[in-house]
């Protein structure tokens, strides 16, 4: 029982990090691959980080001035809001857009409904459906007011799923004529850098962003989402190391007499220590394959009930590993000592 229960220590460790970091890293490189499906080049921000997205900061008119500057082609804006996720597990974004305009940028198309054209209009994805178990026609509340799914786009392209229209959303944020960023399309994409360029010079004070960096600088993670990560790391060493601790060191107490008997037969002390070590590893190395068996699980589970999508790579899946190991090895370090200095006559005796 108590190697199951140390056993299931380190399965825990291991599938805490398994999961939260492929959360991490599954739900940022699907952001980033619908942010790089869209057909516009730049992306123009008031304020650009990779959590500016629960306000409408920039003034719309930004829009025509930038269609006026030598090298853009289009531009459309995009009104983006953060909002707890109705699956009670963590964020999700809802987009504000003007249909037309977007449509041109973005290059999504219906597959089924109509475009959004009442106020609480809205489309939204294949994936949307699925997951919500929804139709079109059915209403979806946001910003507790009910909105109908008039229409299902492909591919998938920006970072929302659900999109209503970009009125509605400034009138419900009571931010009239606000956007969150501007999608920009080049006349001729090889010179978008250059273009870049030269709308930050005619419009200072603001930031432009090239579409196709957004996957690298998702790749680097957000800073509260590494620190996250670091402490689920740490978290699940502790746990490791004070569930095999408590094993070993009740199991040492409870065979004085045994390792008093192999000392007396002539068992050295790093005999003993290599003996109690690999008893841990052994349990570290179960509890390592119980833990990426539930690791799998729970992704699977995640995959089909939410819009998450986590990915376990296989750069986790080693670290897992090595943190289960070494803190097997660690935890029943100390214990291992101590039975080593153990004195076999007086363990005897007992």
């Amino acid at each position: 029982m108590r190697t199951a229960l140390s056993a299931f220590g380190v399965a825990l460790a291991v599938t805490l990090i398994l999961v939260n970091a492929g959360l991490v890293n599954g739900s940022q490189r699907g952001r980033a691959q619908r942010e790089t499906n869209v057909r516009a080049e730049l992306m123009f921000w008031r304020d650009f980080n990779l959590t500016s997205t629960s306000a409408l900061v920039m003034p719309i008119q930004y829009t025509d001035r930038l269609r006026q500057i030598a090298g853009v082609a289009d531009a459309a804006p995009v009104g983006q809001y953060l909002k707890p996720s109705d699956y009670g597990i963590g964020v999700e974004i809802i987009e504000g857009i003007e249909w037309e305009s977007y449509q041109r940028l973005t290059g999504i198309r219906l597959q089924a409904g109509t475009p959004p054209v009442d106020e609480y209009d809205a489309v939204v994805d294949a994936e949307f459906i699925r997951t919500r178990r929804a139709a079109i026609g059915d209403t979806v509340r946001v910003f507790e007011r009910p909105f109908r799914i008039t229409g299902v786009y492909a591919p998938e392209a920006g970072t929302a799923r659900f999109k209503m229209q970009l009125a509605t959303m400034q009138k419900l944020l009571a931010a009239p004529e606000r956007c969150t960023f501007i999608y920009v399309k080049c006349t001729n994409p090889a010179e978008q850098e250059a273009v870049a360029a030269h709308i930050v010079e005619e419009l200072p004070d603001n930031t432009v962003i090239l579409i196709r960096d957004l996957p690298a600088a998702y790749e680097q993670g957000i800073p509260a989402l590494n620190t996250f990560l670091k402490l689920v790391i740490g978290l699940a060493v502790a746990v490791g190391i004070t569930f095999v601790f408590l094993t070993m060191y009740t199991t040492i107490a409870e065979r004085k007499r045994d390792i008093g008997i192999l000392k007396s037969l002539g068992a050295s002390p790093w005999w003993i220590i290599r003996a109690i070590e690999a008893e841990a590893l052994f349990v570290g190395l179960l509890g390592l394959l119980l833990g990426i068996g539930a690791a799998y699980l729970a992704v699977a589970g995640i995959t089909t009930f939410t819009a998450l999508r986590p990915e376990i790579e296989l750069r986790w899946l080693g670290l897992a590993a090595l943190i289960s190991l070494l803190s097997t090895a660690l935890g029943a370090l100390y214990p291992a000592w101590r039975a080593a200095r153990l004195d076999p006559v007086e363990t005897l005796a007992e």
